[in-house]
């Protein structure tokens, strides 16, 4: 499957390297600007976005549960099926 999707990748960067070349120089520079100014808004974005993070709790890994009580962490439960699903 990642055959066909790689190539796929290839040709639509490849057409839009294309594309990018026959436009004059002004506008190349023009949208490698807004291209940088859009990306470093999305990554401020994100940044502050994360300031009100809290970490999740501890769980244990399946490897983990005999020393559940030592390593300080919880370990997994078993979650209830909905209602007319069996697991």
């Amino acid at each position: 499957m990642i055959g066909p999707v790689a190539k796929t990748d290839a040709a639509a960067a490849r057409a839009g390297g294309q594309v990018f070349r026959t436009l004059p120089p002004q506008i190349q520079v023009a949208v490698l600007v807004l291209a940088v100014l859009a990306g470093m808004v999305g990554c401020s974005v994100a940044w502050i976005d994360q300031q009100s993070y809290t970490p999740s709790p501890k769980m244990c890994r399946r490897d983990q549960v005999p020393q559940a009580v030592q390593l300080g962490c919880i370990p997994p439960q078993q979650l209830p099926a909905p209602t007319g699903w069996q697991r």
